[in-house]
């Protein structure tokens, strides 16, 4: 073989091997790397105390006679902010009996909700697609995990004489919640009426009825059957109806 040649391909073999070292010297770095950089920095501002939250030293956010939730999202956990893509956040609730969450939903984050002990039952109403508002139902036991989609109307409840509990987990350090009744019974009961068809009247009378702080204690046959009073295990809230959250309603007619 002509030693020239030879040569040739030898000077090409390592100026290829030259190449091949000097790209994996100086990789290319990622176009987001300047963000990445500053949620480093960041978690290094805060002293990394949030790699561990403490749910249980945190005071519960909302707390009732029958039941608490509480929350490690953005708003109670700064740290939240430094992590990516959106971060997360999740929500512990203990549910006493007959408890359960609220009517609500979460415009901006899907939940994942897996049930620590007890036996709850989970609950959703569908979009008006298909099965237009086909209602969800699926009862939990222990270590049972649920997903439920973001926005869609869900609640829970502990239809039983013992306490449970779950915790729910969002892709979103801020998936935002609506608490439904609440938001209803800010609408116009005019509007409430072409909606539905119920005279103004009676929404009206609902609308003097104080609110019920999530997690909320009902169900008459559970309420019998586990002894509790309806007006003795809800924490209330005022209403522009009902500054003072009291029982009591306006004599009609």
């Amino acid at each position: 073989m002509n030693k020239a040649f030879v040569s040739f391909v030898v000077l090409c073999l390592a100026g290829l091997a030259a190449v091949g070292q000097a790209q994996q010297i100086s990789p290319k770095l990622p176009s987001n790397f300047t963000d990445l950089e500053q949620e480093v920095k960041q978690r290094g501002a805060v002293n990394y105390t949030g790699f561990v939250y403490s749910v249980a030293a945190d005071e519960a956010n909302t707390l009732t006679p029958n039941g608490n939730q509480t929350t490690n999202f953005i708003q109670n956990n700064p740290f939240l902010a430094t992590l990516p893509n959106g971060g997360n956040g999740q929500n512990l609730l203990r549910l006493g009996p007959c408890a359960g969450n609220t009517l609500h939903t979460h415009p901006r984050g899907s939940e994942i909700s897996t049930v620590l002990y007890g036996k709850i039952m989970f609950g959703m109403v569908d979009e008006n697609l298909n099965e237009a508002n086909k209602l969800i139902l699926r009862n939990l036991s222990q270590y049972d995990t649920i997903h439920i989609p973001q926005g869609l109307l869900h609640f829970s409840f502990n239809d039983n004489c013992e306490e449970a509990a779950f915790l729910a987990n969002f892709g979103n350090r801020d998936p935002g919640t609506q608490s439904i009744w609440n938001s209803i019974m800010q609408v116009p009961s005019s509007i409430l009426q072409l909606s539905t068809g119920i005279p103004e009247a009676l929404f009206n009378l609902y609308k003097h009825l104080p609110l019920i702080e999530a997690p909320g204690t009902g169900g008459e046959e559970c309420l019998k059957r586990c002894g509790l009073d309806l007006q003795k295990v809800n924490k209330l809230l005022p209403n522009a109806d009902n500054p003072t959250a009291a029982w009591t309603t306006p004599a009609s007619g």
